[in-house]
């Protein structure tokens, strides 16, 4: 191949690099291409629910233990979409996974399925770990939270007396 020096050029022989009809010929490939891939490439839902899950029973995990730990009662505040720790005056706690104590949101999930339904829309630790549905009645049974993204559900039990969380 012969090397491309502008003092050879007579009107368009040898001509160096791209004609502009080329470049766009190019950008219009990688955009049909980038049209095709980047739906596949995006799908949140297969690591929305198991994280949400996760995170949640992490988050329970964390009340009971750090109810134990300073011997006083925490509780996990639930609504349809979000969740949080309090003290049992209503006070936030800041959680090791936000840099702030606001509500951590499960969106696009939900919590739902409330087994048995929490009295009060929490669930309460002693300084024992003990589960609690209220201020003073503890967990009879194992309660079941469930999970729900699209059409796929996780659920989280929790075991009465021991509080233990699968």
């Amino acid at each position: 191949m012969q090397a491309c020096d502008p003092s050879l050029l007579r009107w368009r022989q040898h001509a160096c690099g791209f004609t502009l009809v080329e470049l766009i010929i190019v950008l219009v490939m990688v955009g049909v291409l980038a049209v095709f891939v980047a739906p596949r490439t995006t799908s949140t839902q297969i690591i929305t629910l198991p994280a949400v899950g996760e995170r949640l029973i992490a988050t329970i995990r964390y009340a009971q233990s750090l109810s134990m730990s300073q011997g006083q009662r925490y509780r996990i505040n639930f609504t349809g979409s979000t969740y949080q720790i309090t003290d049992m005056a209503g006070g936030l706690i800041v959680q090791p996974v936000s840099a702030s104590p606001d509500a951590t949101s499960v969106a696009p999930a939900t919590l739902s399925g409330y087994n048995p339904p929490l009295i009060n829309s929490y669930l309460a630790f002693d300084g024992r770990g003990v589960p609690y549905v209220s201020a003073t009645v503890a967990l009879a049974g194992s309660a079941t939270i469930t999970v729900t993204a699209g059409s796929e559900t996780k659920n989280i039990v929790i075991a009465p007396e021991t509080g233990r969380v699968r």
